[in-house]
């Protein structure tokens, strides 16, 4: 009796554990069964066993599809019949995470946290408390695939031809010199900036480009002349202190710092002044001393 007791609680951890791999995301046989092999409380089962387990699932409400070649056989998520519940405060400490993502860090965050909060979303008995959670506003017209394409060219200054439908209608193609992407908190959009020849300095929204056609050129040089910014600092003994790359000392006294930084990209200027805190005196660019007390101000009612 003891042997049938043990097998069925076996069984019951086994899908369970599966249950949470699938909540994950997409994961082949041989995923599952390598997991499962790194789970001590848990006896090593064939690929029959798997096949088993999943058709169970299915069977109480799972709706759980089965890739092809191209993705591994990898077993996919779709729907889940266990719902939660999530308390008002619950469901406000989410929204204030995804409001902190658009303040400090870049589209990649907002696009994880979306996708986690989607994920989160498919569980939650609530279909308000679900919209809520995915209302990301404009950032979700862009397509994530061609985003993260224009990603990689914008790290590597790629030279790229796009199909651009301009907010006016007007469909063309353009060929740019990726510098970098970034979010306009102004109107909850992504920019792509570049440099084009027939038009200048560009700034593309995202969720117009419709399509990559092709790569030119790797590591093109553009021409973008950066800005600079003079920020001042407490003197510091912490020898972690270091200046990053286009940063230069141009005075130093025994109570501060004063620091000559050119920049590109407006967010990593502002994330590098943040991350002095209180060491932080004064910034001489009215325009991005505006916006870091925007920023602290957003952040201080957030908690009250």
């Amino acid at each position: 009796m003891l042997k049938i007791n043990n097998n069925i609680a076996q069984t019951g951890l086994r899908i369970l554990f599966l249950i949470q791999l699938l909540i994950k995301g997409p994961i082949s046989k041989a995923g599952i069964l390598e997991e499962i092999s790194k789970n001590a409380s848990l006896r090593i089962v064939s690929p029959d066993t798997i096949t088993l387990d999943i058709n169970t699932l299915k069977s109480v409400g799972f709706d759980i599809v089965t890739g092809n070649k191209s993705n591994n056989y990898c077993y996919e998520l779709k729907l889940s019949p266990i719902k939660i519940k999530l308390t008002k405060k619950e469901i406000k400490a989410l929204v204030i995470a995804r409001k902190a993502m658009f303040h400090f860090m870049d589209f990649r965050y907002i696009i994880s946290i979306y996708e986690t909060f989607k994920k989160i979303s498919k569980l939650i008995e609530s279909d308000e408390q679900a919209q809520t959670l995915l209302n990301f506003g404009n950032i979700l017209k862009t397509n994530f695939k061609i985003l993260k394409e224009l990603d990689v060219h914008a790290r590597h200054n790629n030279e790229i031809i796009i199909f651009y439908s301009s907010p006016s209608g007007k469909k063309r193609e353009m060929q740019i010199r990726c510098v970098k992407l970034e979010y306009s908190k102004k109107n909850d959009k992504l920019y792509l900036w570049g440099v084009c020849e027939e038009y200048g300095n560009v700034y593309l929204r995202t969720d117009h480009i419709k399509k990559i056609i092709k790569i030119v050129k790797i590591n093109a040089q553009t021409e973008f002349k950066p800005n600079k910014c003079i920020y001042t600092i407490f003197s510091t003994n912490d020898s972690e202190f270091s200046l990053s790359d286009r940063e230069k000392i141009i005075k130093i006294t025994p109570e501060y710092i004063q620091i000559r930084k050119e920049y590109l990209n407006e967010f990593y200027l502002k994330q590098k002044l943040l991350s002095y805190g209180e060491n932080l005196i004064g910034v001489d660019n009215p325009q991005i001393k505006k916006q870091l007390i925007e920023i602290i101000q957003e952040v201080e009612e957030m908690y009250i």
